[in-house]
């Protein structure tokens, strides 16, 4: 932060937030899900091999505890 209180602002600066650091990681382009007779293409973002409505669907955990 710097002060800017000589030029008569009272406000903070600060930097932005950029974004920058760490790329996100990828996977291979053109996958489809291993489903047999589904055609998705997953996201290079995704690193399971099959689709969201063919994927292993765990229980989620709320406030710690296990739903199922």
């Amino acid at each position: 932060m710097e002060d800017r209180t000589e030029f008569g602002d009272h406000s903070i600066g600060a930097t932005a937030f950029t974004g920058h650091g760490r790329p996100a990681r990828t996977f291979e382009r053109g996958r489809v899900c291993a489903e047999a007779g589904c055609n998705t293409k997953l996201s290079i973002y995704n690193d399971s091999d099959h689709c969201c409505l063919h994927a292993n669907g765990g229980a989620p955990r709320l406030r710690g505890r296990k739903i199922a």
